[in-house]
C-alpha cells in the first residue's frame, strides 16, 4: 500500500487540535468537528456519505448501503494535550483500508462503512465510551444532567437528543477497530501488532472527602478536619487495595481541592476513581476492599464494564492476514469495540506496537511501517467478513 495514502489523512487529521502541549479535541467542539471534516471530505473522494446520528456517532456509508455493514472505525476525539495517534490511528486506517477495498471492486463493497464514534475518551462528562454505549443501551437518560468543567450540561451540549439514536449498533454485521498498543508488550515480542483477545473488566468513579474549612494559621491539628487528608488516606488505599488483587489496577486521576485557597484548610475535596481488573470478580475485590478502608469517602458510579471477549471468528481472520506480525494481546482500556461485542456484535481489534508504551500522551507514537502493516490486515480482514457475513446479517 502506498504510503502517502496513509501519511497524507493522517497527517491531516493530526493538524487538527494541535498545540505546543499535545492534541486536544474535545467532543462536542469546534476542535473535533474539523477533525471530522478532514475525514468527511477523504470519505466524498471514495462515494462515502457522511452523516452523524443523534448520540453524535459518524457514520461514512455508500448511499445504497442498508443493514449488515462491515465496519471499522475508532474516534477522532482525544484526551486533554493527548497524543495523534489514540483513536485517529483506527479512523485514518479504516477509511483508508476501505477506500482501497472499493477501488479495487471487491465484491460486497457497497456494505463497507467507517464509525467515528462519539465522546470515547469520556473526561468531559464522566461519560466514556459515551456514543457507542448509547447506541447499544448502556446509558440512562440521567447521564444529560451530567456538567462539564465550566457547568455546561451535557444535555445541552448536544445538538439533539442521543438516545434517539439507541439501537443504531444494529446495522452492524461485523465491527474492526485498528489502534495503537496502550502499553508494551509488543515490542518485547518482536512483532508490530497484536490481536486483541478481550478487554478487561472496569469501573469509574466519582468520589468526596467532605471535612471543615478554617483558618490555616489558627485552626490547631487536633481540631481540624482536613479533607485533603481524608482524601489523601484515600488515595493511598486505593493503591493498596489494587496491588492487593492480582491483575488490578487502580488510578486517582483528577483532584479538586475547595476552597481552594492556600491560607484555607481544605472543606472538600472531590476526585475521580479508576479501577480494572482481569474481571468483575477482581475488579469488585478491589472496590471493596478500598470502601472498608475508607468508610468516611463517598462513592458514587460513574461508569461499569465487565470486559468482554472478542469474535473468534474475526480474531482468526485477523491472525491469518497478519501470520507471524501479530500474537494474542488483552486490553486493559476501554474501547468501542469491546462496547460493541458486548452488545452481540461481532467485533475484533488489532493493536500497532508503541515502541515505548506512551498512551494519553503527545509522546505517543507508532511507526508508519507498522501502521501500514496493520491497514493491510485490516483489509484483508474486511475482505474476509465480506465473505463470511451474509447481506441480511446485523
Amino acid at each position: 500500500m502506498p504510503a502517502s495514502e496513509f501519511r497524507a489523512l493522517f497527517d491531516a487529521v493530526a493538524e487538527v487540535g494541535r498545540s505546543e502541549r499535545g492534541w486536544t479535541r474535545p467532543p462536542w467542539s469546534a476542535a473535533l468537528r474539523d477533525a471530522e471534516q478532514v475525514v468527511v471530505n477523504a470519505a466524498a473522494h471514495a462515494g462515502l456519505v457522511a452523516a452523524h446520528d443523534a448520540a453524535g456517532n459518524l457514520w461514512l456509508t455508500d448511499p445504497s448501503a442498508g443493514d449488515g455493514l462491515i465496519a471499522a472505525g475508532s474516534h477522532l476525539d482525544t484526551v486533554p494535550d493527548g497524543g495523534a495517534f489514540d483513536g485517529a490511528l483506527g479512523v485514518v486506517a479504516a477509511l483508508v483500508a476501505v477506500t482501497r477495498l472499493r477501488a479495487a471492486g471487491v465484491a460486497g463493497g457497497e456494505r463497507l462503512a467507517v464509525v467515528s464514534f462519539a465522546d470515547e475518551e469520556g473526561w468531559r462528562f464522566g461519560t466514556p465510551i459515551f456514543g457507542s454505549r448509547v447506541l447499544t443501551g448502556g446509558y440512562g437518560r440521567e447521564v444529560l444532567e451530567r456538567r462539564d468543567a465550566d457547568g455546561i450540561r451535557l444535555g445541552d451540549a448536544c445538538p439533539a437528543d442521543p438516545f434517539a439514536a439507541a439501537g443504531g449498533h444494529r446495522r452492524l454485521a461485523s465491527f474492526v477497530e485498528v489502534h495503537v498498543e496502550q502499553g508494551r508488550a509488543l515490542t518485547p515480542a518482536g512483532v508490530p501488532l497484536g490481536v486483541a483477545t478481550s478487554l478487561a473488566a472496569r469501573s469509574r468513579f466519582g468520589f468526596r472527602c467532605d471535612g471543615a474549612a478554617n483558618h490555616a494559621g489558627t485552626t490547631p491539628m487536633a481540631e481540624r478536619r482536613d479533607a485533603l487528608v481524608a482524601a489523601a488516606r484515600f488515595v493511598l488505599a486505593a493503591d493498596t487495595a489494587a496491588r492487593a488483587v492480582e491483575g488490578a489496577v487502580a488510578t486517582v486521576g483528577t483532584l479538586e481541592v475547595e476552597p481552594g485557597g492556600s491560607n484555607v484548610v481544605p472543606g472538600r475535596v472531590t476526585g475521580t476513581l479508576d479501577v480494572r481488573a482481569p474481571d468483575p470478580h477482581r475488579r469488585d475485590a478491589v472496590v471493596d476492599a478500598l470502601r472498608a478502608a475508607c468508610p468516611e469517602a463517598s462513592l458514587e458510579q460513574l461508569a461499569v464494564d465487565d470486559g468482554v471477549q472478542f469474535d473468534a471468528r474475526i480474531r482468526s481472520a485477523l491472525h491469518e492476514a497478519a501470520g507471524a506480525d501479530a500474537i494474542d494481546l488483552a486490553s486493559y482500556a476501554g474501547h468501542d469495540a469491546g462496547v460493541l461485542a458486548a452488545a452481540g456484535v461481532p467485533a475484533g481489534m488489532l493493536f500497532v506496537r508503541s515502541p515505548d508504551g506512551v498512551s494519553h500522551d503527545p509522546a505517543e507514537h507508532a511507526d508508519e511501517e507498522d501502521c501500514l502493516a496493520a491497514v493491510a490486515v485490516l483489509e484483508d480482514t474486511l475482505r474476509a467478513c465480506l465473505v463470511a457475513v451474509p447481506p441480511n446479517a446485523g
